[in-house]
């Protein structure tokens, strides 16, 4: 019995129905949001994970979008497509989780900490708070 348990997790994981537990490159690739109006990808940079915007959906077509709510009035004439949004990122292996890093929110232009989590292979819940993840806002995001 033990042996076909065993035979059935390394079929399973040949064909990524199984998460790899622990292994922190799991976020990096390309994740589209809830509202399916942003993709950002996210790569391991050094021993952090950062991402940034790759697509987003605009109302005018041949103009790019621009960091309109950004705090910084030198930054709101900048496109977001490319913006680094996610920061600093560090995988945190006894609770399989990525924090302390941060996630800048262009539609309220604010910086927020931030924590994934994942969900599954192809999906991850990004949560942003102020001060505690208890009075945050989770979304989950899906795999490109």
């Amino acid at each position: 019995m033990k042996r076909f348990i065993f035979l059935l997790s390394v079929i399973l994981s040949s064909f990524g129905l199984v998460a790899q537990a622990g292994n922190p490159d799991q976020i990096v690739g390309v994740w589209r949001s809830p509202t399916n109006s942003l993709m950002i990808k996210i790569d391991k940079v050094g021993n952090h994970f950062q991402g940034r915007i790759v697509w987003l959906r605009t109302h005018q077509p041949n103009k790019p979008a621009l960091d309109e709510n950004n705090p910084d009035e030198h930054l709101q004439n900048m496109p977001l497509k490319g913006n680094k949004v996610i920061k600093e990122l560090s995988f945190n292996s006894s609770e399989e989780v990525w924090e302390g890093g941060t996630f800048y929110h262009h539609i309220d232009g604010k910086l927020y900490n931030c924590r994934i989590a994942l969900h599954s292979n192809n999906q991850i819940k990004i949560t942003r708070f102020i001060q505690s993840r208890q009075d945050g806002v989770s979304e989950t995001w899906t795999r490109q």
